[in-house]
């Protein structure tokens, strides 16, 4: 079975987020990296990691923490457990973010696909070799 790690990192450069993966990507090679997707968003990007183990929803916590995850959406997860409400998709990033105005919808965010990004992780997950 596999697992896939939701990092949300808002308020930062692409180049903030590849140094996070340059650091700690040995990290994602250590749990088995299977495959690796970036996106842009309003606020600044969306990464899924599927790994080839299972993880546990509060190692799931724990991994996207220390690769730098928004800290605020990952306590709202712990909290999430503690409730005993780790049913279902509690580990969301939505792809579209939308608030009310009145009676009417507006769209405020909306992740777009980046290649480059990915590629470039990727890159950085290779390139620092660390022994465990």
């Amino acid at each position: 079975m596999n697992t896939t790690l939701k990092l949300d990192y808002d308020g930062i450069q692409d180049v903030d987020v590849a140094k996070i993966f340059y650091h700690r990507g040995w990290f994602l090679r250590r749990l088995g990296l299977e495959r690796l997707e970036a996106s842009t968003t309003a606020r600044g990007f969306h990464v899924e990691a599927t790994l080839t183990c299972e993880l546990a929803p509060e190692d799931v916590i724990l991994a996207q923490i220390l690769l730098g995850s928004d800290i605020y959406r990952e306590v709202y997860n712990f909290l999430h457990k503690l409730d005993g409400q780790m049913v279902g998709q509690w580990n969301k990033l939505f792809d579209k973010k939308f608030i009310i105005l009145g009676t009417a919808l507006k769209e405020v965010s909306h992740e777009t696909p980046n290649q480059k990004l990915t590629e470039i992780l990727l890159d950085q997950i290779t390139k620092k070799v660390v022994s465990i």
